[in-house]
């Protein structure tokens, strides 16, 4: 009896370090976007206008990704994360169309700012012919 319960003790406490470990490791853990508002990702932009665009060679980035290391990615400047707080730790690469934030830990892309919109409605959603 005394066995069986130091068996089923040691049973439960490997199982329980294992489910520990892996819940440590979750895929919504991985990368998490940063969701600026549209004003704070006018003001990014704004505030990064005067920086050189790179040129992408079609990369468009996506947020989870790594950029091509083509691309330098450089720190944010010390008025935007002033402006934006939540950037001041990120580095950005700024593209023609595009700023592609990135996490310095990670190297992979937390946020797109500026990027035309992918999804919602489109002028033709909105005004529908047959309402005109």
């Amino acid at each position: 009896m005394r066995t069986s319960l130091r068996t089923s003790t040691l049973v439960i406490a490997i199982l329980g370090g294992v489910s520990c470990a892996a819940a440590q490791n979750t895929p919504g853990d991985m990368q998490e976007k940063l969701n600026l508002s549209q004003s704070k990702e006018r003001q990014v932009t704004q505030g990064l206008s005067r920086e050189q665009a790179q040129s992408a060679g079609g990369y468009q980035g996506q947020v989870g990704s790594k950029p091509p290391e083509s691309l330098s990615a450089k720190p944010m400047p010390d008025d935007v994360a002033d402006q934006v707080p939540e950037t001041k730790r990120y580095l950005f690469i700024k593209l023609s169309d595009r700023i592609v934030l990135i996490d310095p830990d990670t190297n992979m892309v937390a946020e797109i700012v500026g990027a035309p919109a992918t999804t919602g409605a489109s002028p033709s959603d909105v005004n529908p012919a047959g309402s005109r």
